[in-house]
């Protein structure tokens, strides 16, 4: 039975099917992307893999970044929010604190989602032990939905005070809307992000609200397509945590998917590296728009809430920073003589300005005028090149205002692009305490291999690993991911005052609801696995910090919790007491996984296929490389730089301070010679 992995980009959609027969990924293919209707991008990728396939899917797992693009875009309806008397305007006083933008005195807060004419007040309350203080008045809430409803709002958010502790009025009001707009959308802040702290809960379920429609509808059509090309065949879509869910459950809680797409390079980079012998790693994918990197000491890193486009949201995501750096941004000159390279991008359309259509220059066209990339086709010949209109766009837009050659000028968007990755990169590894020479970077993405050795050399990384069919490694590490459900639950108590009978009961009702989902979406027994966390804090903190609760005993938790706190915040109060605020259970159904198999030997030695002329950033001259294929290099293959290694899916680009070398497992490994210089 095989498994097919899918991943819409900015620029391409990836597959990768994999043959569970022998844990190997038989095939990958690339089609263009299309932005305005991924779906055909899909489905036609689909059936040209199909076409070429002799044995049946059995699953199709597909990352997406639509519910992110939805809300980055910021084009949906409004929603209307319903909330409990008196807290209209719990979305506008926010947090009060802006975060790094503290010292900017032009700082202008994004649009609320919800305008406060949509934001209707229902009397009832109940206190913060769930306790009911004053009954819904079930009138007064049915006449604020017929207004959002004559106002043309077709998704709700309810967040009423303390529902985490009770939901029965949230959910009477859910009753309220389906009786009067049986296809409005719905969103309870008790089912999206049943924790305290009213801010966080309702700006996620107005997220959801937001994001909703769209993303539902989306992933109920992308099932329906898949389900008319293969039969049988089921479909799981990526979330934010790692792990992947069923349509039905993404349909309920999109906010869980903003970071579906760059979260399977991450998984698969941690599975790679274990393989590999390395437990520290940074992942570095550079697609067409955007670059995404993580950094893995050992174990993912995850966050409980971050801000995406400005807005809270409170949903378990691997730790991912984001910029707009890829092989489609585009290249200008601003004030005269500043040199810019994103966050916009030429998408797949136009595209950069050698695939033919586009005529801004991008870095791929930097790329193609240096030589880095092949000046006829990619693709494996898929996809012609015009090396000569990359050429003068780069020219007309970038060498003629700075009075530059266009190699110059194509050297210095590499040097820049170089730049700001580097520096988003410092913020993930050395302001979190982590030293990245201490790394390796495993470069994926079909520019992320290209562009790596400069970024290397700019943070001083000793070594890169480009893994095998790097272009669609996204798609491949899904062929790495569990189902998952995350599930938290608020209790505030002093440690020393909960039995620790009660804490076991408090993570098992979590976990059960866990196991009966996952059982619901095909899971045996047999296969379910739960980890156990609690959020934890000194009295009077504002924030808990989260240890693992696989034990129970109150000496375990106070240890790890001084532990964790200590490497946090670099200090600890042993004589303090303890609170334990939030209960944590992420359930795992374990699916079969992808081997990374070792690479078949070759008869001989491998030779160039050719060689080309390439500049390289801070080199005086160009520089002769030879060009090799990578399906000609067999594990043991060693070869100084300058070298360029061409395959189906991207291109590495050696740069003559770097060793390259091919491991057992047919990853290439660049080893740095030099400390600086080219």
């Amino acid at each position: 039975m095989l498994r097919i992995g899918i991943d819409t980009g900015g620029t391409f959609t990836d597959l990768s099917v994999f043959d569970e027969a022998d844990g190997r990924v038989c095939l990958t293919h690339k089609v263009p992307s299309q932005p305005r209707n991924p779906t055909a991008a899909i489905a036609a990728g689909l059936r040209e893999v199909t076409a070429r396939l002799s044995d049946k899917a059995r699953y199709v797992l597909h990352g997406t970044t639509i519910g992110l693009n939805t809300l980055l875009e910021g084009r949906e309806p409004a929603p209307g929010l319903l909330v409990t008397e008196g807290f209209r305007d719990v979305l506008e006083l926010d947090r009060q604190w802006r975060g790094d933008q503290v010292y900017n005195l032009f700082f202008d807060r994004p649009r609320q989602l919800v305008p406060r004419h949509l934001i209707r007040p229902v009397r009832e309350r109940v206190d913060s032990h769930g306790r009911e203080v004053l009954p819904l008045d079930a009138e007064q809430a049915r006449a604020g939905v017929k207004e959002l409803l004559d106002a043309g709002v077709r998704s709700v958010a309810v967040s009423l005070l303390f529902s985490f502790a009770n939901p029965d009025h949230e959910k009477r009001l859910r009753a309220i809307l389906e009786e009067l707009a049986p296809d409005c959308y719905v969103t309870l802040s008790s089912e999206v992000d049943p924790q305290f702290r009213e801010f966080e809960r309702t700006s996620t379920a107005v997220v959801n609200a937001f994001i909703g429609p769209r993303v539902s509808s989306y992933v109920g059509t992308i099932e329906a397509a898949i389900g008319e090309l293969l039969e049988g065949a089921r479909v799981l879509i990526m979330q934010s945590n790692g792990g992947v869910a069923t349509p039905g459950v993404i349909a309920r809680a999109p906010v869980q998917t903003l970071m579906s797409g760059p979260v399977a390079g991450v998984v698969g980079t941690q599975r790679l590296c274990r393989e590999i012998g390395r437990e520290n790693a940074i992942s570095l994918d550079v697609g067409g728009t955007s670059c995404d990197m993580s950094v893995i000491p050992g174990e993912l890193l995850t966050a409980p809430q971050s801000r995406v486009a400005g807005y809270a949201v409170r949903a378990a995501t691997v730790d991912i920073e984001t910029i707009g750096s890829g092989g489609g941004s585009i290249a200008r000159v601003e004030s005269g003589r500043i040199l810019k390279v994103g966050p916009q991008s030429a998408g797949a359309v136009p595209g950069p300005a050698c695939y033919g259509a586009g005529h801004e220059p991008t870095l791929t066209d930097a790329l193609v005028v240096l030589g880095h990339l092949n000046r006829e086709a990619l693709l494996d010949g898929a996809m012609s090149i015009d090396a000569t209109a990359g050429r003068n766009a780069i020219a007309e837009t970038v060498g003629g205002p700075l009075e530059m050659t266009p190699e110059r000028a194509a050297a210095g968007i590499v040097e820049v692009l170089a730049a700001q990755v580097a520096m988003s990169m410092r913020s993930v590894t050395i302001e979190k305490g982590y030293d990245p020479r201490d790394f390796i970077l495993v470069a994926y993405g079909g520019a992320g291999p290209t562009v790596a050795c400069p970024i290397a050399r700019e943070l001083e990384i000793p070594e890169i690993c480009i893994p095998r069919d790097p272009g669609n490694f996204c798609a491949a590490g899904m062929l790495l991911t569990d189902l998952v459900r995350s599930y938290s639950l608020t209790r505030i108590s002093a440690l020393d005052e909960t039995p620790e009978s009660a804490l076991r009961e408090a993570l098992e009702e979590l976990r059960d609801r866990g196991v009966r989902e996952l059982e619901e979406q095909g899971v045996t027994p047999d296969c379910i696995d739960a980890e156990y966390f609690l959020d934890m804090r000194y009295p009077g903190q504002s924030y808990e910090v989260t240890v693992p609760a696989g034990e129970t005993r109150k000496e375990d938790l106070t240890r790890l919790f001084h532990e964790a706190h200590g490497r946090l915040f670099g200090h600890t109060a042993e004589e303090e007491s303890m609170e334990i605020v939030n209960y944590r259970v992420r359930c795992i159904g374990r699916l079969p996984k992808m081997n990374f198999a070792a690479a078949p030997a070759n008869n001989g030695p491998a030779r160039p296929h050719g060689q080309r002329s390439a500049l390289f950033p801070g080199s005086a001259a160009a520089m002769t490389a030879p060009v090799y294929r990578r399906t000609d290099l067999a594990p043991g293959f060693r070869v100084g730089g300058p070298a360029v290694i061409e395959e189906y899916t991207s291109t590495t680009v050696v740069y003559p301070s770097f060793d390259l070398s091919v491991d057992a497992y047919g990853n290439l490994r660049l080893h740095s010679t030099a400390s600086a210089g080219p």
